[in-house]
C-alpha cells in the first residue's frame, strides 16, 4: 500500500510539473479560486511589499 501511494505521489507530480501551466490557467480560470490565490499571496508581506513598489514607483 505504501508502495501504491508513494507510486501515485511521483505520476501526479511528474503530470503537473509536465503540464503545469495548462493546470494553472485552469485553475484560475475560477474567478473564486483566481480571487483565494491573489488574496494568499498578498498575506505574503514580501510579495505584498513587491507588488506595492512595483505598482507606485
Amino acid at each position: 500500500m505504501r508502495w501504491l501511494t508513494s507510486f501515485i505521489a511521483i505520476v501526479m507530480a511528474t503530470l503537473i510539473l509536465r503540464y503545469r501551466y495548462r493546470v494553472l490557467n485552469k485553475l484560475l480560470s475560477k474567478r473564486w479560486l483566481r480571487r483565494l490565490s491573489v488574496a494568499m499571496l498578498m498575506r505574503i508581506p514580501a510579495v505584498r511589499e513587491k507588488m506595492i513598489y512595483e505598482t507606485f514607483r
